[in-house]
């Protein structure tokens, strides 16, 4: 209990020690400063807090181009290469962060540049294909769905591809249109089936056409180059069917 006093008793001396005091409150204004100068001034002053610049589009320009605009704004490009051979070379693809973005002056922006260098794309063969499926196809393939009509022809199969313009293996220039025929279903009016076997493959389906019918050559062709003629068809020619109905046509074996 006495040793409690004593410690007491010298506390209270300390605190009345006037120079004591006025050390603590000294060391509590410069604390103060020091938080004051650092949180408002310092730290906004090194981190540059509020200042924000757009991040410009970049997509469709040069690597150059796109270098000299990100400066032109206190931004830095960094260049990523990828292979895109439907696209002009050189040209900007994508960029990260996006346009329009609002970023830290100094920011770092990565510019994908396409590598490749092929501006034309072959044309796929969409014919047979369903409607939604074709027009993806030839997106995927760097071009655009031109005119999407129904085929004055029947056909058996409905909403497929039935014609194509251009043709399938066309090289073109990407983004080119292609233009699409699709079935509407098989027709309602009743049509005999002629007969084309001992005809060259061409010749029957022209024959077929004119019937409005459609017809599928099931053999190879025979690589000489000669002009195959049809062995066997079915169904026989005779037959009643519906317009659009498909014929199929068995090229002649060459020892027949």
């Amino acid at each position: 209990m006495v040793v409690l006093v004593c410690m007491l008793r010298r506390l209270t001396l300390y605190i009345r020690n006037p120079y004591l005091l006025a050390g603590l409150l000294g060391l509590l204004v410069v604390g103060g400063l020091l938080y004051v100068l650092i949180s408002f001034w310092l730290m906004p002053a090194y981190t540059q807090h509020g200042v924000t610049v757009t991040v410009p589009d970049l997509r469709g320009g040069t690597a150059q181009e796109a270098s000299s605009n990100l400066e032109r704004v206190d931004l830095t490009a960094e260049f990523i290469q990828l292979r895109k051979p439907n696209l002009p070379k050189g040209v900007v693809i994508d960029q990260s962060p996006t346009p329009q973005s609002r970023v830290k002056p100094g920011r770092r922006i990565y510019v994908t540049v396409n590598s490749g260098d092929t501006t034309t794309v072959v044309v796929p063969n969409i014919e047979a294909l369903p409607v939604r499926e074709a027009q993806n196809q030839l997106m995927t393939n760097g071009l655009l769905v031109g005119l999407v009509k129904p085929d004055s022809i029947p056909s058996a199969h409905a909403n497929t591809i039935t014609r194509q313009d251009p043709a399938a293996g066309t090289r073109v220039a990407a983004r080119s249109p292609v233009n699409v025929w699709f079935s509407t279903g098989l027709g309602d009016r009743i049509v005999t089936v002629p007969d084309v076997v001992g005809m060259t493959a061409e010749e029957a389906t022209i024959q077929l056409l004119d019937k409005r019918l459609r017809s599928v050559v099931l053999d190879h062709v025979p690589a000489d180059g000669a002009e195959p003629l049809i062995g066997r068809q079915s169904p026989p020619a005779g037959t009643q069917v519906r317009e659009g109905f498909e014929v199929r046509l068995h090229i002649l074996e060459p020892d027949n």
